[in-house]
């Protein structure tokens, strides 16, 4: 089951949201796709890359991150591409609503590999002044 955030705006939950899955060759994804929209304002606490099938070709590179950081969450030494499996980092991140999580794999001659990517997230209250 696919999960998708269910009330990010109530403060104290952690929530574990499906962010979206790429294949070797989804389109664009070498130059980074987005996979997930943050629809409220929340605290990236952890990211997980699940490689459902390996990916395969010469030096192979999958990443997560934003548009402005494209390894922000997970960069090239935190994923095992060839090796089905997950893969998990702990992060503090605040995300506004409408920031976009990318994904962008990279490799000569790829012609397997698929991954999804689960992000856990707790609801930023509004601000106080």
């Amino acid at each position: 089951m696919k999960l998708q955030g269910n009330n990010l705006g109530q403060c104290g939950l952690e929530q574990l949201i499906f962010a979206g899955s790429v294949k070797h060759n989804t389109e664009d994804v070498d130059d980074g796709v987005a996979v997930y929209k943050i629809p409220h304002a929340c605290i990236i606490t952890r990211v997980v890359a699940v490689v459902k099938t390996a990916f395969d070709g010469t030096s192979p590179s999958l990443i997560l991150g934003t548009e402005d950081d494209d390894d922000a969450f997970l960069a090239a030494g935190d994923i095992t591409e060839g090796t089905a499996g997950a893969y998990t980092k702990d992060h503090f991140t605040e995300m506004d609503a409408g920031d976009e999580i990318c994904a962008k794999f990279t490799a000569t001659s790829a012609t397997a590999g698929e991954a999804e990517f689960y992000i856990f997230a707790v609801g930023i209250p509004e601000v106080l002044s």
